[in-house]
């Protein structure tokens, strides 16, 4: 259980990759991604929340300002991995288009959960 209390979100709200935002990374073991390094006076480092040693297991990106054709060739690139999808049914929408709030959150582990009743997250398997 101390290891659900010790993960956080931390928001860019404009990645531009981890190099842009003073982190380096580095892949350990299979498939763990750690922070190796972050820069002093950075936008990672300004966040306070972001330390040298945290381990990455997880990834939520936004789709609100993405394209259609960037959001079905992101959703075309995760094969064979676990990916939770946040889905709302608006009432009354017919509209074929997504949800301009629309998430795709990508876990390195299991525990997926949501405190909204009115957000559905489905678990897909590959």
């Amino acid at each position: 259980m101390a290891e659900e209390e010790d993960t956080r979100e931390v928001l860019f709200p404009q990645w531009m990759g981890a190099d842009k935002h003073g982190l380096t990374i580095e892949e350990k073991g299979q498939g763990e991604i750690f922070i190796k390094e972050v820069k002093e006076e950075s936008p990672a480092s300004h966040t306070g929340r972001v330390f040298e040693g945290d381990q990455i297991v997880g990834a939520t990106i936004y789709f609100e300002n993405m394209s259609s054709d960037e959001t079905a060739e992101l959703l075309k690139t995760l094969n064979r991995h676990k990916v939770g999808l946040k889905l709302q049914h608006k009432t009354g929408d017919k509209s074929p288009c997504r949800s301009p709030m629309g998430t795709l959150t990508w876990e390195g582990r299991s525990g997926f959960g949501s405190s909204s009743p009115d957000v559905i997250l489905v678990r897909l398997s590959f």
